[in-house]
């Protein structure tokens, strides 16, 4: 890759430059009317491809998907792959009265300012007795991660992962010993779940081990069905506690092997398929119930 682009760019180039002259997608660089490679074809045959040669190395370089509530980062490593989990009521802090008591009292003076000429000593009197306390919104906060550990994916060969803009799906790619593995991932606003299907090109070759992380405050637990559980609360902002009580689950469903069940993490061994559906909800008005 010999030019980067961001996403933004990306869109905003590819209106532009379609009403101008035909242009080839090839990686991370625009080619202008360049005949396309045989090994680019499938990616020809699909325009609105982002597509890369290696993993995302930093959170700026993984791959979005979302539903418009349930969304995450992908980041497509072939070791060890990292799902950055987002939910969209998942702020910082609780309920609060942002309104400043002081206001009322303070505004004759400030009145008396202004109509004296004196603009900056009224609006440093506003600042200080008239504003929202605190003066900042909360902040957005992640859910945490999902990890996928991949034993003996170290030397991979013919590495893709890629995001179709059309579909939504973000793939990833690549050989280990002759045999072709391949992740999918998609937001479904349908299920209200995020999908990750993981194929093989041969039988009984899907061993992974799935855990989650998370830097809130929460713990992680399995249940019998092979489903990891993170329960957690939102962190306090601005001297506002946290009140938000927050859960993510993630369901591993395998065809052929055996999924084993431990404390905090899952492995999956010798499978042929599996699908991993993954569901977020808060106690801030959501229509899911998880939280208790």
């Amino acid at each position: 890759m010999k030019r980067k682009i961001d996403r933004r760019k990306f869109l905003k180039q590819s209106v532009l430059a379609g009403a101008v002259l035909p242009v080839t997608l090839r990686g991370n660089r625009w080619d202008s009317a360049l005949p396309a490679a045989a090994e680019d074809a499938s990616t020809n045959q699909r325009p609105l491809v982002l597509w890369y040669d290696k993993p995302a190395s930093q959170w700026v370089e993984a791959l979005p998907v979302g539903n418009g509530r349930l969304g995450a980062m992908v980041f497509g490593g072939n070791v060890k792959e990292r799902l950055q989990l987002n939910e969209d009521t998942l702020y910082a802090g609780g309920p609060y009265d942002p309104n400043n008591r002081e206001a009322l009292q303070a505004l004759p003076e400030v009145r008396r300012l202004i109509f004296t000429g004196k603009y900056k000593e009224a609006s440093d009197l506003i600042g200080k007795k008239m504003m929202a306390h605190p003066i900042k919104q909360m902040p957005y906060e992640p859910v945490g991660d999902l990890l996928l550990e991949f034993p003996g994916h170290g030397a991979a060969s013919d590495f893709r992962r890629e995001l179709d803009l059309d579909t939504a799906i973000a793939r990833v790619s690549y050989n280990v010993a002759g045999i072709k593995f391949t992740r999918e991932i998609f937001s479904s606003p349908v299920d209200q779940v995020i999908v990750v299907s993981l194929g093989a090109s041969r039988p009984g070759q899907i061993n992974f081990n799935a855990s989650m992380a998370t830097l809130q405050q929460a713990i992680v637990e399995t249940a019998a069905d092979s489903t990891l559980i993170m329960r957690g609360r939102n962190g306090d902002a601005f001297g506002i506690k946290g009140a938000l009580k927050f859960q993510a689950r993630v369901r591993v469903l395998g065809q052929g092997g055996a999924t084993i069940v431990e404390k905090e993490h899952l492995s999956v061994t010798n499978a042929d398929k599996v699908m991993i559906l993954i569901a977020v909800a808060t106690s801030s008005m959501s229509p899911m119930r998880f939280p208790r």
